[in-house]
């Protein structure tokens, strides 16, 4: 660890509202740091949205203050961590009663697709949140990484691959990321995608198809085609677009979150079933972070392969189709846990 990171991990743990994060493919991390003595009632800065907004999960937003940037040494993206993660192959009970009401809800015809997801919690103590952030720095050059406390939220850790809204002004980009299998990178060439993990890919495609077309005046489709992040891959198009001059960050932010890719469709009625059967507290995993800049670049991400390092509580989820299988969703979910947890 340089000199220049040992004062920001000090800065770290001195601040109430700061956040870091490196964007994928960068040499440098950036930390937000908010002035103490605001009142945090900005609307650019780093956001931390919840899935759904509540008194105890509100939207919380970093003022930029002060901001840093903070170079990378080659050397620091050579050895990610190695460390085997064991799986536990049976779902738990709560899983399985979760997954009986999703399933049914989707057989009954009520929900083309839901997202039912699960938390664990992290048997590690002391852990360190800054060289945490590092070691997924190193690991994960694909993803957006990032580290953030507040007074509101607590310190929450995460690795992210999914693009919510991404761009400046007149241009803007999104992704419909879904579908999921564990590979290493001898296998992405090779890889035969099931029909439903197409299927669950092109309903999310679909939808954010349907909501551009009332956003937007220009539209371009590239995908689907497959994408890695960490020790899995998904299914991804991408969407680059021109906002109608009337719509707002806000109005197209409000129009794509939460998308199918992490709630369901339909999608109010899916977000109200999901927050009434899941049978826990998603808080701020699903929900969206990354920098909001209304007069420059926006880099807002859906908030996955995540962690509330507070609480030590990890979190993963998986879209269902009527065709889903419980130990298969269940596996899906502990690959994916293992993003975050063979960092800690």
């Amino acid at each position: 660890m340089t000199e220049e990171q040992r004062n920001i991990a000090e800065l770290f743990v001195a601040e109430e509202s700061i956040a870091l994060y490196r964007l994928p493919f960068s040499d440098e991390f950036t930390v937000v740091v908010q002035d103490r003595r605001k009142a945090t009632s900005e609307t650019d800065g780093f956001v931390m949205m919840p899935f759904a907004e509540s008194e105890v999960h509100p939207t919380v937003v970093i003022s930029p203050d002060r901001t840093v940037n903070c170079k990378y040494c080659i050397d620091d993206f050579s050895n990610p961590p190695d460390k085997e993660i064991k799986s536990t192959t049976l779902p738990d009970e709560c899983y399985n009663s979760a997954f009986e009401k999703f399933s049914k809800a989707l057989n009954d015809g009520i929900f083309e697709k839901l997202v039912l997801s699960r938390c664990e919690k992290i048997p590690f103590e002391n852990i360190d949140a800054f060289g945490s952030f590092l070691k997924a720095c190193a690991a994960y050059p694909r993803m957006m990484v990032y580290l953030a406390k507040t007074p509101a939220t607590g310190i929450w850790l995460g690795c992210t691959p999914e693009i919510l809204l991404s761009g400046e002004k007149s241009h803007y980009r999104t992704v419909a990321l879904a579908g999921t299998m564990a590979a290493d990178d001898n296998d992405i060439r090779n890889l035969v995608w099931s029909e439903k993990n197409k299927e669950e890919q092109a309903v999310v495609a679909s939808y954010i198809r349907s909501r551009l077309n009332v956003l937007a005046t220009v539209i371009e489709e590239e995908g689907p085609y497959t994408s890695k992040a960490g020790n899995l891959v998904h299914l991804k198009s991408e969407f680059h677009f021109s906002p109608k001059p009337s719509c707002s960050l806000a109005d197209i932010i409000g129009s794509l979150h939460p998308t199918p890719a992490v709630c369901g469709l339909p999608k109010d009625e899916a977000l109200a079933f999901i927050l009434k059967n899941e049978g826990y507290d998603r808080s701020y995993y699903s929900g969206i972070v990354g920098m909001l800049d209304s007069s420059g670049t926006t880099n807002l991400y859906v908030n996955l392969r995540c962690a509330n390092l507070s609480e030590g509580i990890a979190y993963a989820g998986g879209g269902l189709l009527r065709q889903s299988d419980v130990r298969s969703e269940w596996n899906e979910t502990e690959e994916k846990l293992k993003t975050i947890k063979k960092i800690l």
